[in-house]
């Protein structure tokens, strides 16, 4: 096979499969979080002290939901 026309099939083939994973992900649900505080005042605190608070998350939606949070 001439080497234009490897390129040529292998660009169809790559816009082909492209096309075919932008479509399947129009339909598909999204991921919805919900949280059930969305602000925590610690109040007044020494210094010195460790505050720490738990915040509650729930994927209402309809696919998986990632959640990359990193204390800080």
């Amino acid at each position: 096979m001439v080497p234009d026309r490897r390129l040529a099939i292998a660009a169809l083939i790559f816009a082909a499969v492209t096309i075919a994973g932008a479509a399947g992900q129009e339909g598909a649900p999204a991921p919805a979080l919900e949280a059930t505080d969305l602000v925590y005042d610690a109040g007044k605190v020494l210094r010195g002290v460790k505050v720490t608070h738990v915040f509650v998350l729930k994927n209402v939606g309809g696919s998986d939901l990632s959640v990359d949070a990193k204390p800080g």
